[in-house]
């Protein structure tokens, strides 16, 4: 962890007991060294060609390449930027929502998922959170034809693809389970799609379904709609979603 010098461009990185970190046995023992820095950079996206061995690289390159994006706050004063003072406008957002269950901060349990989706849900016929075995996600409690709808009026920003976080299970009680998702906006549907939510495997896995929108996409301004109904088996769960202007 940093610490910072007041009025000079110096950071020291060295280790500090704070956060969970415990104290070292002998305090007053100098360590020989101090971590290195993170790059400043953004990490390498998360794809199946990246690997353990290149990532580090990968990572220092993409920061030297855009070194003038991932300056601190003493290099922006010295080139007279105000810190106080927003002087440029704030990046938008990518989604309109966007969760994955357990990942998130303060969002660990069936309540606060809950409450993290009941502002985009418009009407529910069997739908609710539930932790089974330590996974959370958002289950059709009612069986087969259980069914909700999600709802943004007037968007602000483009929709051009939702992408869900679905596991998928096996054995009698994930057998023939599937779900269909239609997307809206007014009478135009711009994507459907049954979702499948069983394997042979007999593992329970987390996949991305990806569903991308038709033309341009929902169009900022335009209403979307997005509907959901269990056609298939008893069971399934949404660990996440993303809905986004990519």
């Amino acid at each position: 962890r940093p610490n910072s010098i007041v009025g000079k461009s110096l950071e020291k990185y060295e280790y500090n007991p704070q956060y969970g970190l415990p104290p070292l046995r002998e305090p007053n023992k100098n360590l020989v060294g101090n971590p290195k820095r993170k790059p400043r950079g953004l990490p390498p996206l998360l794809t199946d060609e990246l690997s353990i061995e290149h990532v580090t690289q990968q990572w220092t390159e993409e920061s030297q390449s855009n070194a003038h994006l991932w300056k601190n706050n003493e290099e922006c004063i010295a080139e007279g930027h105000s810190i106080d003072e927003m002087d440029h406008a704030p990046l938008p957002k990518p989604c309109l929502l966007s969760w994955v269950a357990n990942l998130e901060r303060h969002l660990d349990n069936p309540k606060r998922l809950e409450g993290k989706l009941q502002p985009f849900v418009s009407s529910n016929d069997g739908w609710s959170a539930a932790n089974d075995n330590g996974k959370l996600g958002w289950v059709p409690s009612s069986g087969l034809g259980s069914k909700f709808t999600m709802n943004w009026k007037s968007v602000s920003q483009p929709v051009k693809a939702v992408t869900w976080m679905i596991m998928r299970s096996y054995g009698e009680k994930w057998a023939g389970s599937t779900l269909n998702v239609q997307v809206y906006s007014g009478d135009a549907l711009f994507a459907s799609e049954d979702i499948v939510g069983f394997h042979d495997k007999h593992t329970s896995e987390t996949y991305n379904i990806k569903m991308e929108l038709d033309g341009d996409g929902v169009t900022v301004g335009s209403d979307l709609t997005i509907k959901f109904q269990l056609t298939g088996g008893s069971t399934f769960k949404i660990s996440g979603m993303a809905i986004c202007d990519h």
